[in-house]
């Protein structure tokens, strides 16, 4: 068996995927969206702070949409999450002209914010209710709505800029110069040259759709139609094959399939975010289900494989359990996937699979009868199992079902368990009798 796991492991078809994987993570692109979205987590982690306190002030004082207090308190949220995209247009380009070594990085963001504006929300002229005429932009399109937008200008834009700069398209200056200033000189060739493409574009597109369509909405629909039809709850099926089958292969998982569904997953939350402010039933989207593979303990939902190993025979996985109990108490778990490991093992690459495809299941049910509520707060950091739960939903039936959940991936996970654990008694066993074999 450790043989032709062993052969396996090292075949060509392994070889190739790990090498594809790695090529994926390093590239300046892919890694860039990662860091970009990163780089708005402290923004993300307030406006749902704001979130949460606007809801428990609906639950405990009534406050709601147009309520004094409720509107002071919903104003931070509307400028965290509901401006998203407009961050991420910034953070995105800057880390890109970083990885690409442009040196006007901060000239970069400002050009995709600017880019990133001109094509989601351009300026219109509004009448205010006291007759007054302003300019105005339409904040509804630059929030998660507009991630797609910023992803493509982010990276597009920092292109076009270095192929400018690299062509010398730039105004000539003495080296005295300081840098500070050479940067902002060196960048106005190429920004000019992104605003005009970007708007010229744009432009093109509302005149040809009769001001039906920007370009933003044309870029969002191109992209986002055929993932929304892909992210459909058996669409996550699939996507949660390949999650569990990339962690076997090695392959980080959630930094290659959860990167790839971001977009749309921050997007359903900021959906819901806005129908609970307006007091209007919440909407499911399948996006969702991707919670129901980490319920318990992070990916595959590994926290009961701890508690079964702190009792096992076996000195190497009760090791690691006891090393993987807290991280995993907090959905952290790494620990368990290459120290048991899941990595290469297909005894419990089985129940891996198997218990998130059934906890899925479970959960899409109990959403089609509102026995569990739907999440509305977007939690982008690691809380104990539980609590994650209550956060997202402010729903205190989730806790109960993320409990109830428990001894059935346990179940389902323990036959699988015992086998491997066996295996290793078994190598243990070997190791032990050749070692006293060597002392004799």
């Amino acid at each position: 068996m450790n043989n032709k796991m062993e052969k396996f492991a090292n075949s060509g078809l392994i070889k190739t995927m790990q090498e594809l994987s790695l090529k994926l993570s390093r590239s300046p692109a892919f890694s860039t969206i990662s860091q970009g979205m990163g780089g708005t987590m402290g923004l993300i982690m307030i406006g749902a702070v704001v979130q949460i306190l606007c809801a428990l002030g609906q639950m405990a004082f009534g406050w709601s949409p147009g309520h004094p207090i409720y509107d002071v308190l919903y104003m931070p949220y509307e400028l965290t999450m509901g401006l998203l995209g407009l961050f991420m247009a910034f953070t995105l380009a800057y880390s890109y002209a970083r990885r690409l070594g442009v040196n006007a990085q901060i000239q970069s963001g400002f050009t995709s914010i600017v880019c990133f504006i001109l094509i989601c929300s351009p300026l219109v002229s509004a009448t205010s209710s006291n007759g007054i005429t302003i300019r105005a932009i339409n904040v509804s399109a630059l929030g998660a709505n507009g991630i797609f937008c910023a992803i493509l200008i982010g990276l597009l834009s920092v292109r076009i800029s270095k192929f400018a700069i690299d062509h010398n398209w730039i105004i000539r200056m003495p080296d005295v110069v300081p840098e500070g200033i050479l940067n902002s000189f060196n960048s106005i060739i190429p920004s000019g040259l992104n605003i005009l493409l970007w708007y010229g574009l744009s432009l093109i597109i509302f005149r040809f759709t009769n001001g039906a369509m920007t370009l933003g909405t044309l870029i969002t629909t191109i992209i986002a139609t055929p993932l929304t039809y892909f992210v459909s709850p058996l669409g996550m099926v699939v996507i949660m094959l390949l999650f569990s089958l990339s962690w076997f292969f090695g392959i980080h998982g959630g930094s290659i399939v959860f990167t790839a569904i971001m977009p749309i997953y921050i997007a359903a939350y900021a959906t819901n975010a806005e129908l609970a402010a307006a007091g209007k039933p919440l909407v499911f989207n399948a996006v969702f289900l991707y919670g129901g593979a980490t319920l318990l303990g992070g990916s595959g939902n590994t926290f009961p494989l701890c508690v079964m190993g702190l009792r096992s025979k076996s000195e190497q996985i009760r090791a690691v359990a006891k090393a993987s109990f807290v991280p995993g108490l907090f959905n952290i778990n790494e620990p368990v996937i290459f120290g048991f490991p899941i990595m290469y093992n297909p005894v419990l690459l089985i129940p891996f699979a198997l218990n998130s495809l059934i906890v899925m299941a479970l959960m899409f049910m109990a959403w089609q009868f509102q026995w569990i509520g739907l999440p509305k707060v977007l939690i982008m950091t690691t809380l104990p199992i539980g609590i994650q739960q209550f956060m997202s939903t402010l729903d205190w039936k989730n806790i109960v079902f993320c409990f109830l959940m428990f001894p059935l991936v346990y179940a389902i996970y323990y036959p699988f368990f015992k086998i491997y654990e066996k295996q290793c008694l078994e190598k243990e066993e070997a190791e032990a009798a050749a070692l006293a074999e060597e002392r004799q």
